[in-house]
């Protein structure tokens, strides 16, 4: 007899289609991108894989700024909800607590979802959040950005969550659209992709939240080796060019070859959505 809790898992790990948000003030409304300053609630679907059923599980709802890594101690809680799960069901579980983007990154925020019971199966004693190995932890790190005049950036946040230093490098790949079509319908109804796929090139990181053309001809392809003290954070810029289309872009951190965190960005084509339309906290 067990209780076995879980919140899957994306691909990459860090793009969960079980996690969303209900932009507005009825929970029950559609899926869609948070608007920064704008109310938002947020959802979790849990699943319990055991063969017992399980009273009053714990969810817990957290954001964070975008970043490719972070934990407890780092991330913010939102609220907290309960749920009660027979053997093999599965329950979408409302964030009662509503949210609110803050306006730092243009709105742009990683969410976070945790599904445990204190004694029937209880999360690992760790502060970290371990998404791509532990089944309790679940996270969304997506943001939807604009390209302009061809090209596009992004903000994020490089964080050592570890106790000691720790040397990371920051790299950028584009990816197959079709990974995230379990996600687009969580972004909005507005969004509706164009046919075809882009192709993003030319990625560049750089230090400036706002890097100017010269920032960016100075800017790394890679970020290799960066030095990180305990809890340290760095914030960086990706800078890419794009032609042809909207196309997903993945930045992972890595110790040498092992990914241990990750955002991705949608990059959409200046005339995807109409005049009044929100993305990312910014009015188009």
């Amino acid at each position: 007899m067990s209780v076995l809790l879980e919140i899957p898992d994306g691909d990459p790990y860090w793009l969960s289609p079980d996690l969303w948000t209900v932009p507005g003030l009825d929970p029950e409304g559609a899926p869609g991108t948070p608007v920064a300053g704008k109310t938002c609630y947020l959802w979790a679907r849990v699943t319990n894989n055991g063969s017992s059923a399980v009273e009053n599980a714990t969810v817990r709802f957290y954001w964070a700024n975008p970043s490719v890594g972070f934990n407890h101690t780092t991330a913010n809680l939102v609220g907290t909800s309960f749920v009660s799960l027979g053997p093999g069901e599965t329950k979408d579980v409302l964030c009662l607590t509503p949210w609110v983007p803050e306006y730092v990154n243009e709105g742009h925020e990683c969410i976070l979802g945790e599904a445990f019971h204190t004694s029937l199966d209880p999360l690992p004693a760790s502060p970290e959040f371990n998404v791509s190995i532990d089944r309790h932890v679940a996270q969304r790190n997506i943001s939807v950005v604009r390209e302009f005049q061809g090209m596009f950036q992004m903000a994020f946040e490089v964080h050592n969550p570890e106790r000691k230093a720790r040397k990371f490098n920051i790299m950028a790949r584009q990816d197959d659209l079709g990974r995230i079509k379990n996600l687009i319908r969580h972004l909005g109804p507005e969004l509706e992709l164009p046919p075809g796929q882009g192709k993003a090139f030319n990625f560049r990181f750089g230090t400036s939240p706002c890097p100017k053309e010269e920032e960016i001809k100075d800017a790394k392809e890679l970020i290799k080796g960066i030095e990180l003290k305990p809890n340290q954070r760095v914030g960086l810029t990706l800078v890419g060019a794009i032609k042809g289309g909207p196309s997903i872009i993945h930045i992972e951190q890595k110790v040498e070859d092992r990914i241990i965190g990750g955002l991705s960005v949608l990059v959409l084509p200046e005339r995807t959505l109409g005049k009044k339309d929100k993305i990312g906290g910014k009015e188009s």
